[in-house]
């Protein structure tokens, strides 16, 4: 039995009605033919076909329409910002009012000058910064931040508690003001004062 004959047997045997025709260069099944209604039945009348809508051209200015009235926004409410409050000035994170360098007083010492053995005591001046004044009577100078300073606020209480120092350290110059930065400190014992 052929392809052909197959496939038509299966379409008859199941009822679908469609008569199988195949083309046999290509092999391929062919639908049925259009089935003619009686020419007693009714035939319903076509659907009718909706109107397609074209878009128009907008009126032109001062024809039909009137133009719509563009008002305004309203204004803007003011708010009430607050001020900005005073600073504390005890608050430790305060920025610094700053000074201009002002020439009066001995001339500072030169920046990378060595100091060997300076005695003198650690204080604290006007500011809250650590200053080391000298015995010799010598222009105090502020300590840079280093493990020798930490060292002098630990044992001193910050500057509060008295005791001497024998200090070495390398100087550093600033808008015409020295800075000491520590490199040796030896505390001076009262045994070795009385002496």
């Amino acid at each position: 039995m052929s392809r052909v004959a197959l496939v038509t047997a299966v379409c008859l045997v199941a009822g679908l009605g469609w008569a199988a025709s195949a083309v046999e260069d290509r092999g391929v099944l062919a639908r049925p033919a259009k089935e003619e209604p009686p020419p007693d039945a009714e035939v319903a009348p076509p659907l009718p076909v909706p109107e397609v809508l074209v878009p128009s051209m907008p009126p032109a200015p001062g024809e039909g329409e009137e133009e719509p009235i563009i008002t305004p926004p309203p204004p803007i409410p003011e708010l009430g910002i607050p001020p900005i409050p005073p600073v504390d000035p005890k608050d430790p994170f305060r920025p610094r009012e700053w000074k201009p360098v002002v020439a009066a007083g001995p001339a500072p010492l030169e920046e990378g000058k060595r100091l060997f053995d300076r005695e003198g005591r650690l204080d604290v001046d006007d500011e809250g910064e650590m200053i080391f004044v000298f015995d010799s009577g010598d222009t105090p100078m502020r300590l840079l931040e280093s493990r020798w300073r930490e060292y002098l606020e630990s044992v001193t209480e910050g500057g509060y508690k008295h005791a001497r120092w024998r200090v070495s350290g390398i100087v550093t110059l600033y808008h015409r003001q020295n800075y000491l930065l520590l490199t040796k400190v030896v505390r001076i014992e009262p045994e070795e004062e009385r002496l």
